[in-house]
């Protein structure tokens, strides 16, 4: 008896068109369960658009998209267990880094003990234990990305999306930072879908392109 791969997401098929413009065009892969997986092309040709089907914010024209083996379709982005860094992170400037962190797990009612255990664990995982405290300016590039990445891996999704996170990063700190992000998948040992033009952050990276 064969065991079956079990993929984390799976696309079939999928198109999107906006008006006369083809963006996505029968578009099919499988992640396995705890992959880097990196999506890389030029700019314009459909990637940002793919994960936003991936997320919910845009349904496909034709196709299916699967999560842990269930189709998504129709499923509002607030239903899926995706979460997603964008490339301006979004971290909320007024919130110090603890509230940045607990925000979803209070949206979502959990009791405050359960948060604070949560967010100093998810602290210790990105090893920065001790900036609980701190406010959002007062954190360096690669400290605000890993805090994003925090907030999103705190709610533990099946999937995480990473839409060319690196971008605003000046050169050093983003040579650094793919390795960090790579052990940051190790880490927390879910799968990573990762849209980039660049394609050295791709290879560096990627358990498959």
């Amino acid at each position: 008896m064969t065991n079956t791969p079990t993929y984390d997401l799976e696309c079939i098929d999928i198109t999107k068109s906006f008006g006369p413009i083809r963006a996505v065009k029968g578009v099919s892969f499988n992640i396995p369960s705890g992959s880097f997986f990196s999506i890389l092309g030029p700019s314009g040709c459909g990637k940002t658009t793919l994960m936003r089907m991936i997320a919910g914010f845009e349904e496909p024209g034709s196709g299916d998209i699967r999560i842990k083996g269930r189709s998504v379709l129709g499923t509002p982005p607030n239903k899926r267990n995706v979460k997603m860094v964008f490339q301006h992170l979004a971290l909320f400037p007024m919130m110090n880094v603890y509230e940045n962190i607990a925000y979803g797990l209070r949206c979502n009612g959990v009791k405050n003990a359960e948060i604070k255990a949560k967010v100093q664990d998810v602290l210790e995982r990105i090893a920065l234990p001790d900036v609980a405290e701190r406010e959002i300016h007062q954190l360096s590039g690669g400290q605000k990305q890993r805090i994003a990445i925090a907030r999103c891996m705190v709610l533990d999704p099946d999937v995480l999306l990473l839409d060319e996170p690196l971008g605003a990063l000046d050169l050093k700190l983003r040579e650094a930072m793919k390795i960090e992000l790579k052990q940051l998948q190790h880490q927390f040992n879910t799968t990573f879908i990762y849209i980039t033009h660049d394609q050295s952050e791709a290879l560096v990276m990627s358990d498959h392109v």
